[in-house]
């Protein structure tokens, strides 16, 4: 039990709607996932408070080796203000610890002033910026012409520690991803190196993360993912991190700005 009364419970089929009637309160208009989806991936890690037997939010945590990755940090609307997100995070932090993580990371959009005031109140600092971009799949964009020898493939999980190393993708999270159904990995490589990495999950649809470490090859990568997009969605979704340039070459060729966020990182130790 938390200090202001609250009460921890795990995530079962029964707190599903919970979760579904919290869910919408991230403000990013995802779609939720299904029932079996959030049994099998999220509600191992997922932590639900209840004040009074009554759910008034829910944490959702990764532990990816020595990095914990907070997720989700949902407050029931009428329950904000009361120390919920704040016990929620500190009951985060108690498991990712108990898993042997020393450093705990998030992203919160940069409007969010409470939720930017929570973090750094528990010792997690800004270190960079991420833009959430939406392709739409019925436009055309004015990309520049990619390179003659930039070329996309997809890859199986026998190149995931050599992708995590090049692209500084945390250990174990493309793993994660494959156990999404339908989910491929893909790259695009020129002049001999890889410069492109973009894990895709129909669901979303689109990529987390999306690394592009040769901007000009944008129209290369971005064709077969927009190729795999399900039938009567509007756009692809990309999660592009640290990188600005690739961010304001896309915007510029007519990508939307979905929202941008701010990454935050600390010591759990």
């Amino acid at each position: 039990m938390s200090a202001n009364g609250l009460e921890f419970a795990p995530a079962t089929r029964e707190r599903f709607a919970d979760f579904a009637r919290l869910f919408p309160e991230l403000g990013v208009d995802d779609p939720l996932p299904t029932l079996a989806d959030w049994l099998a991936r999220l509600a191992p890690e997922t932590v639900f408070a209840l004040q009074d037997d009554a759910v008034v939010g829910y944490g959702y945590a990764q532990a990816l080796g020595e990095d914990g990755y907070v997720r989700n940090v949902v407050t029931d609307p009428a329950q904000r203000g009361r120390g919920v997100g704040r016990a929620l995070m500190l009951e985060l932090r108690r498991r990712l610890v108990a898993r042997g993580c020393v450093r705990w990371q998030l992203n919160v959009k940069v409007d969010n002033a409470p939720a930017l005031a929570l973090y750094r109140s528990l010792g997690l600092v800004g270190d960079f910026r991420t833009w959430v971009l939406r392709v739409p799949t019925g436009s055309a964009l004015a990309l520049p012409v990619s390179p003659h020898d930039a070329a996309t493939r997809e890859c199986g999980p026998e190149f995931d520690a050599e992708l995590q190393a090049r692209f500084a993708v945390p250990p174990g999270l493309l793993a994660r991803h494959r156990t999404k159904p339908d989910a491929r990995v893909l790259v695009c490589d020129r002049a001999g190196a890889t410069v492109g990495l973009a894990p895709f999950d129909p669901a979303f649809p689109g990529c987390f993360p999306f690394r592009l470490l040769d901007a000009t090859c944008a129209g290369a990568i971005l064709a077969p993912l927009l190729s795999w997009v399900p039938s009567g969605r509007p756009h692809l979704q990309l999660v592009l991190e640290r990188d600005e340039p690739a961010a304001r070459l896309l915007l510029a060729a007519g990508v939307r700005l979905h929202f941008e966020i701010q990454h935050m990182q600390g010591s759990l130790t």
